[in-house]
């Protein structure tokens, strides 16, 4: 079932139930859903002072409700905003994104060199889910993309956090033979729930050695709490 796009057209039309996000051991988060859809001058100053980095044609995966393709389009980008998601996908055209098509980041269709910058915004770095697919990601968005391109990405910290569970799941991960950072969740939203997927998520120094091996070196680096971007570019 489509919960995330569910819960945000939901939003969308007024409902403001949130959904939750649970863990394969048991921890479970609520998210907000108004995060998706805040205006400009309510987003971190990590994402602020890293879309100041977009140039020439964009591709933004797991667009969710659209808030960086419609900002950029109104800056006159040419945008190209994807997602897995049905309901997400509809409710850009809804809210005004022009190109927005119903994709997955593991099954990218483009021509070689169509685009010149790509977002993998709201903690989508590791969207692929492991450290295999995340730097097949990476090899193939160096085909998407033209010579001088850059990747934005946006990925929470796995290392800063006081939780005892988070700690702990650290640990499981480890006997596991998995990064620290991996986590397998499904969405629940009013009793229905989605499917079980991998989120990877890594600290910088990490990121940067992951997208090495596919010639993207660290342009900059914003960092606030747990949460940091990075510009990547092609070596």
């Amino acid at each position: 079932m489509d919960i995330f796009g569910k819960a945000l057209m939901a939003f969308y039309n007024g409902d403001p139930t949130p959904y939750n996000i649970q863990r394969d051991d048991g921890y479970t988060a609520q998210d907000d859903l108004a995060f998706y859809f805040r205006a400009y001058e309510d987003w971190p100053e990590y994402e602020k002072k890293a879309l100041e980095y977009v140039r020439g044609r964009v591709l933004d995966i797991g667009c969710g409700a659209g808030r960086h393709s419609f900002y950029l389009q109104e800056k006159n980008f040419e945008v190209v905003a994807i997602d897995a998601s049905p309901l997400a996908v509809e409710l850009t055209h809804l809210r005004g994104v022009k190109d927005s098509r119903i994709m997955s980041a593991l099954q990218l269709d483009f021509p070689p060199r169509s685009f010149d910058t790509v977002l993998l915004m709201g903690n989508n770095f590791g969207i692929a889910g492991n450290l295999e697919d995340t730097k097949k990601l990476f090899n193939s968005l160096s085909e998407l993309t033209t010579r001088n391109a850059r990747v934005i990405t946006t990925c929470r910290n796995p290392l800063q956090t006081n939780k005892s569970e988070h700690f702990a799941y650290h640990d499981l991960n480890r006997r596991r033979g998995r990064p620290i950072g991996q986590v397998t969740i499904r969405m629940e939203y009013k009793s229905d729930f989605g499917d079980w997927f991998d989120l990877l998520m890594v600290e910088p120094e990490v990121m940067a050695d992951i997208c090495a091996e596919a010639d993207w070196g660290v342009e900059a680096l914003f960092e606030s709490e747990d949460m940091y971007s990075s510009i990547l570019t092609k070596r």
